[in-house]
This record gives structure tokens, sequence and C-alpha cells, in this order.
């Protein structure tokens, strides 16, 4: 009875947003509806119904469309940061971090390929054999708590490497304190806010940090511009958003981007993940030829195929997705074809990440999913246990 009650108040939700002055009807522009007709959405600042509360409890849809207002937040956090003694040259850097913290430096290198400075990620417990006095780590967690991003700032420490740390509290700041190692310290936010709802500010914390060791070149024009590029998009990004998700419904996603943009199809898996609560899969291309396109000839799963284009692709890669489009095709495979567009390679990377984000988050709601609630990583973290170095 109860599952009946709350398939129809979703169905109700789709319906209040389709036909009441909620709305402001826009064209959709590279995703379109199956069966004619245009999906609309709710109008800026406008509050969700109450059925809808409920089930978004925590509000991820505000958080995800903050989105556009956090870059210059993220970028001016840093401006009074006393670097100390990190203020030296480096030959590399190494965005330490978990979840979304480290999303935020995937991003990052992706980012900055053109430039010539050496940038890692580590998702672990222990930085790499290479890092030296030259190398800073930027030690990122949300909450300040996360054992590896802890341990792995402790031993870049022992080693000598430039640290600065980036997070709302917790443990990492207590040790930054007792070590005097810088840390740029997240605004408040509403709680129980994930940690994936961080990203953005981590990223633009991370990259005026760069800009402000003279490691890489300023990009304050691209990124005090962002918000203006951004905020016009959010209407047809969540109409784009919503359509796309119902194509998902007991689908099993399947990301695929360019390698250049492996980090934009990670955090769109990663929010299917935590957001919808279902599985999800990312890959690149052209590696995706050499191994996974086999596995079409015999799939064993409802999967639908999600292709992120940018206009960056080498034009062999846009030649391989579209006859991979192809192949699926003829497999039976459904898939979407979305292309990125924007005036600068900022604002293509967020509007692909908010296109993504408002997706799982619209697929949750289909799903009857609370977007916000992570139950099963909680328990998780319950059941390990506090680590001891």
């Amino acid at each position: 009875m109860e599952n009946r009650i709350n398939t129809a108040l979703i169905k109700l939700f789709y319906f209040y947003l389709i036909n009441t002055n909620y709305l402001k009807s826009r064209t959709t522009t590279f995703i379109r509806k199956k069966r004619g007709g245009s999906i609309l959405m709710p109008e800026e600042g406008s509050s969700l119904p109450e059925d809808i509360r409920k089930l978004d409890s925590y509000d991820m849809r505000g958080a995800i469309l903050e989105t556009p207002l956090l870059a210059e937040k993220g970028y001016k956090l840093v401006e009074g940061l006393d670097l100390g003694k990190t203020n030296r040259k480096y030959t590399s850097v190494i965005v330490a971090g978990m979840g979304g913290s480290s999303i935020a430096g995937l991003l990052l290198q992706s980012y900055l390929t053109n430039e010539k400075l050496r940038l890692d990620v580590v998702q672990d417990y222990s930085l790499p054999m290479w890092a030296d006095t030259n190398t800073l780590v930027m030690a990122c967690s949300f909450s300040g708590n996360t054992e590896e991003t802890i341990t792995v700032f402790k031993e870049a420490r022992r080693r000598g490497c430039g640290v600065i740390a980036i997070s709302k509290g917790g443990k990492l700041e207590e040790y930054t304190k007792v070590s005097r190692t810088p840390i740029v310290i997240l605004p408040p936010t509403p709680p129980r806010y994930q940690p994936r709802t961080g990203m953005t500010t981590q990223f633009f914390a991370m990259l005026r940090i760069l800009e402000r060791l003279r490691l890489v070149e300023s990009r304050a024009k691209e990124v005090f511009r962002l918000k203006d590029d951004l905020k016009p998009q959010l209407q047809i990004l969540e109409r784009n958003a919503m359509a796309l998700s119902e194509k998902l419904i007991y689908k099993t996603p399947i990301i695929y981007t360019s390698k250049r943009f492996e980090a934009v199809g990670y955090r769109w898996k990663c929010q299917f993940n935590e957001n919808s609560k279902i599985m999800a899969f990312n890959n690149v291309f052209s590696e995706m030829n050499h191994n996974e396109l086999e596995g079409f000839e015999n799939p064993r799963g409802n999967y639908h195929s999600i292709i992120l284009r940018f206009d960056e692709d080498h034009r062999r890669i846009q030649r391989r997705m579209s006859l991979v489009k192809e192949i699926m095709l003829k497999k039976g495979i459904s898939d979407t074809e979305i292309g990125i567009r924007g005036p600068s390679l900022l604002s293509k990377m967020f509007s692909a990440i908010i296109l993504g984000d408002l997706t799982s988050y619209h697929l949750a709601l289909r799903l009857k999913a609370e977007p916000s609630l992570v139950y099963l990583i909680e328990d998780f973290k319950k059941r390990l246990g506090p680590y001891v170095a």
C-alpha cells in the first residue's frame, strides 16, 4: 500500500511540473522526449511541492542548483590564506582525498591537462614513492575525518612535502593546528549535506591555491564569468535531466567520455550510485574499443549507454563514438548522446556535471529514494570501526 502511495506521489509531482504555473516553458536542446511535448521544470526561486520535500528532505536539489554560485565562493576562500613555508616552488602536486574530494582533484587534473605541472590524485592510504620536498600535497576532506586523507596528510608531513589542507574542520583541522599547516576552511553547510555537495567549492579552492603559488596561469576571468555562464542554463539542464531520468528507470547506466573528460563521467557514475542508489559504470574512449566493446556481443544486462561529447575530443575519438553508437543500436542497447556546449572549458565541464547531478536526483525521485542519505555507506563505516595509524 505504501509503495503504491509513493508511486502516486511521484507521478503527481511530474504532472504538477507539466501542468501548473510552477513552470516556464522553454525548448529542449540536446535530449528529446520520445513522445512529443516539452519536459518542463520549476521556475527559479520556487519551492518544491510538500510531497517531494518529504523525499528530498535534505534539499539535494537546492545543493545542486547552487553550483554556479560555489565557483566564486571556493575561489575567494584562498585569498586570505597564509601560505607560510608552503609558499615555494614545486615540480609536482598531489591531491589526496576520497569520494567527492577526490573527484574535485580528478576534475582539476582534467582541467589543467595543458599545463606542464604534474598533478596526481591519491585515493588511498599512502603517497607514491616519488613524493618528496618538491611535491605539494593538498589534503582534502569535507568532514575532516576521512581516515585515508588524514593518513596521507601525516605521511606528507613526515616526508617534508609542502602540505595544505582543505576541510570543514574535524580531526584534520586539529592536526593542522598542531603542525602549523595551512588550511582552507570550507564554509558551513546545512546539516546532513553530503560530502559530494562540497566538490565544486574544493575544486575552485585548489585551483586558486595553485595560482597563488604560481604553479599555473590565472583563470580568474573564466572563474568569475562561470556563474553568468551556468545560471541561465539551469532550467534547460533540469528539463533534460528529467527526460533522461525517465529513460533510466530499471536501467543500468554506462557513461562514456573521452579520456580527457573521464572525471566528468566518473562524477556521473558516483552520483547515480549515491543519489539514485543504483549500480552505474563509466569508461573511456578509445580504451573501451580494445576490450569492453566485445562485451556488447552478450551484454546480459539492461543497460543504457550515455555518451558525453566535448568539442575538445580528438576527431578520431568522435568517429569511434559514432561507430559504437551504431553497434549498440544493432545489439539492442539503448543510448543517449549528449553534446556538451559552452563558452569556456570550465562552463562545459560544470554544465555536464550539473546535468549528471540533476539526472541522478530525478532518477532517485522516480525510484522513491531519498537522494541525500547513504545508509549503506554510513553503516559500513560504523562496522569498520575507528582506524589507528
